[in-house]
């Protein structure tokens, strides 16, 4: 059995070598590491606020990928990658706020499940209202009542009824595949997170999901469709989303954050927006695979890694307009898309482009501040999840 100093040992050695490339040298403490046991100490849990910053970059780089496949122009873009980010991010950010009340037994897996539900369905209805609403009028106009009702129902249930019809997982809000599959990541990180698992199966567990997913990138040649693109990749997608997830949760639970020094923002802004928007032709599959399994965890814990000193209010609003940007996008391109067409492309396309993206991220805006949080304070108050 491994002791506790050696596992200690294994996993600073490992930071180390991942994080700066060397396999000896110590480092003081940064003010990030100085911040983060600090706020252990008294029991306050940390709010990475560099993390919400690259959320909300994430999430309008997806907003630019959807915009340049509904439009039709060239974008050299990897932004599908953006949900893996958000995978492991959402992964860490859990278990740093609910692995100790989990172990514990101060919050149940019932009780964290409503939580995780409060938190993405009512953004999750207006998806799939705005969905309906594209549907009929931008993207399938002909289509019947009953389709539209099998596709809405199946979206609010989180099912992907899609496939039923010929079509994509969650074809009234495409998006949606992927909270899905962070949906299904969260319940059973809720069920099994009071087990004590043994660190050597952690490793096992994160090992095998990693050849698996190397599998599944060999197959497709890339990881984009995986997840909703049929029946086959739907069911890759539990791999997809099952190694980012378990990365992000073990980020925190080896504590690898502090045994990096403080870090400066620009470098995981810059390598994110490197992932996302790589300028070069590379083979997708070994790209994918590479930024997926090494680089977005290394993003996710440099960015966790950044000093926490000072109030950034761009960066919390980012990260508070990440979650409606993501589910109410890409029905608003494509009723921009389609007043684009119906008016014989009148407006140039740049600035209708420019247009919709803007009408996305207001929207996003509006249903945040007047829907999304009030509801949400609401039904926490109701169920008493405070």
């Amino acid at each position: 059995m491994l002791s506790e100093d050696a596992k200690e040992s294994f996993i600073s050695a490992t930071a180390l070598v991942v994080i700066t490339g060397h396999e000896d040298g110590a480092t003081d403490p940064g003010p990030s590491d100085a911040l983060y046991l600090a706020n252990w100490e008294y029991g306050v849990k940390p709010h990475f606020i560099f993390l919400d910053e690259l959320r909300g970059i994430a999430a309008i780089s997806v907003a630019l990928l959807h915009a340049s496949q509904v439009f039709g122009f060239n974008l050299n873009s990897h932004a599908y990658l953006a949900v893996d980010f958000f995978l492991c991010l959402s992964g860490f950010v859990l278990a740093n706020a609910y692995d100790q009340k989990l172990r514990s037994g101060a919050l149940r897996s019932p009780a964290f499940l409503l939580k995780r539900m409060v938190r993405l369905y009512p953004m999750i209805v207006v998806g799939v209202g705005l969905g309906v609403l594209a549907l009929q009028v931008a993207y399938a106009p002909g289509i019947s009542l009953a389709d539209v009702s099998i596709l809405a129902v199946g979206a609010l249930l989180l099912l992907p009824a899609g496939f039923l019809l010929g079509q994509e997982a969650f074809a009234i809000n495409n998006p949606l595949w992927s909270i899905f599959f962070e949906m299904v990541a969260g319940m059973i990180y809720g069920s099994v997170a009071r087990l004590r698992i043994h660190f050597w199966h952690e490793i096992a567990a994160l090992a095998l999901l990693a050849a698996a997913l190397f599998a599944i990138v060999s197959i497709e040649g890339t990881i984009g469709p995986v997840g909703f693109g049929n029946w086959r990749t739907f069911f890759e997608g539990f791999v997809r989303a099952g190694f980012s997830f378990l990365a992000g949760i073990l980020i925190f639970r080896w504590q690898i954050i502090q045994r990096i020094p403080a870090v400066r923002r620009q470098i995981p802004l810059f390598v994110l927006i490197a992932v996302l928007f790589l300028p070069f032709a590379v083979p997708r599959d070994i790209y994918d695979f590479v930024c997926i399994a090494v680089i977005i965890p290394i993003v996710v814990a440099l960015a966790a890694a950044v000093p926490q000193s000072e109030e950034q209010p761009f960066a919390a609003y980012l990260g508070q307009l990440s979650y409606p940007l993501y589910t109410v996008h890409l029905p608003v391109i494509q009723l921009g898309s389609q007043f684009q067409n119906v008016t014989n492309s009148f407006i140039p396309l740049p600035i209708a482009v420019s247009c919709t993206l803007l009408a996305a991220v207001a929207g996003a805006h509006f249903l945040h501040t007047q829907f999304d949080r009030p509801v949400r304070a609401y039904l926490s108050r109701k169920f008493s999840l405070n």
